[in-house]
């Protein structure tokens, strides 16, 4: 199984026409992307957090990611998590559980 890191993500991305990390988008939905990466048997997944204006909570949201299409597809619900369920959500995603 190859391993892929963030940065490799975001180029493979970026390198299939989509612009899910691009600068307008991130800043537009004033995302941020940590450098985890979660992968096994059940996929790749990584995990993102949006802030829509200064008074909202920052919430997370788990993300999968298909190196064949360079695509990135939402899991679960948008945007409702907490940072610690969304990391172990994505780490169990990953696991096949």
């Amino acid at each position: 199984m190859e391993y892929y890191s963030m940065d490799d993500i975001k180029m493979i991305n970026r390198n299939k026409g989509h612009y899910f990390f691009s600068p307008d988008s991130m800043r537009f939905f004033r995302s941020r992307v940590g450098d985890s990466v979660y992968q096994g048997s059940g996929g790749i997944y990584f995990v993102t957090s949006e802030q829509f204006d200064w008074k909202s909570p920052r919430l997370y949201t788990v993300r999968s990611f298909n190196p064949e299409t360079g695509g990135i597809n939402t899991v679960g619900e948008f945007n409702e998590m907490t940072r610690y369920q969304a990391h172990s959500a994505a780490k169990k995603l990953a696991e096949g559980k």
